[in-house]
């Protein structure tokens, strides 16, 4: 596994930081809101996870065994290709610097408005660099890398959008999808990564555990982490990056 690269010994006092002091401007509820949420974080902590090594794992032939996997075709009601997306692959080699400063002044700040189109430019407002900001779940998503420019002006990006999970679907069963994997009762506090049957699934667990969920212990694999392995294993399933 490859480290991605922090910033090392943080100052004590963080809140020092001009990211984390919020304009004066801004009106009292608002900014005590900020305030309290960064109270919070601090008393958190921050794990930077380890970042998946994939030219080991071309080097090893490991990554054919996952690609068809990790990307969906979206087609229309007659069975015609319409669009292909290739975000899990984009999402689970992103690589960048993390740094704490940045990471509390967006938790601190951050705000979604669920009940908005996925293209209004209002959804996402956030401080980013002491800089306020707004952007649509669809700009975020182009930002951070998941989805190209040109694959969200196809006319067919909505429509993919709009297909995609958001919530989970009655035909899922965490304990029958546990069991059938592992062949064992499935228990979100003791289930682990060695106890997956399939190779495949077990190194797509490990791209979940490592580059979405930041587990400490990425061999958990607790209930948020088997439904993501389901809607990737899963034909006709498809999970809408990066608000899933």
């Amino acid at each position: 596994m490859a480290q991605r690269t922090q910033r090392t010994n943080p100052s004590e006092d963080v809140t020092d930081h001009r990211f984390l002091q919020f304009p004066q401007t801004l009106n009292d509820a608002t900014r005590v809101r900020y305030v309290t949420n960064l109270s919070l974080l601090l008393t958190k902590e921050i794990y930077i996870a380890l970042s998946f090594d994939w030219e080991l794992a071309i080097m090893t032939g490991l990554t054919a065994l996952i690609q068809g996997f990790l990307q969906y075709t979206h087609s229309d009601a007659s069975g015609v290709d319409l669009f292909v997306c290739q975000g899990w692959a984009r999402l689970f080699r992103i690589q960048k610097p993390v740094y704490r400063e940045f990471l509390l002044e967006f938790y601190a700040i951050v705000s979604y408005d669920h009940r908005k189109a996925l293209d209004d430019r209002t959804a996402f407002a956030f401080r980013l660099g002491g800089v306020s900001r707004e952007c649509s779940v669809i700009e975020l998503a182009t930002r951070v890398g998941i989805y190209t420019a040109d694959e969200t002006r196809s006319v067919h990006f909505l429509a993919f959008l709009a297909d995609c999970l958001t919530e989970r679907p009655d035909d899922y069963n965490e304990n029958t999808f546990g069991a059938e994997i592992t062949r064992a009762v499935y228990t979100p506090s003791t289930a682990r990564g060695g106890m997956i049957r399939s190779t495949t699934y077990r190194m797509l667990h490990r791209l979940i555990s490592i580059s979405l969920m930041h587990h400490k212990n990425s061999e958990r694999v607790p209930s948020t982490d088997l439904y993501f392995l389901w809607a990737l294993v899963t034909p006709g399933r498809h999970l809408n990056l990066p608000v899933a």
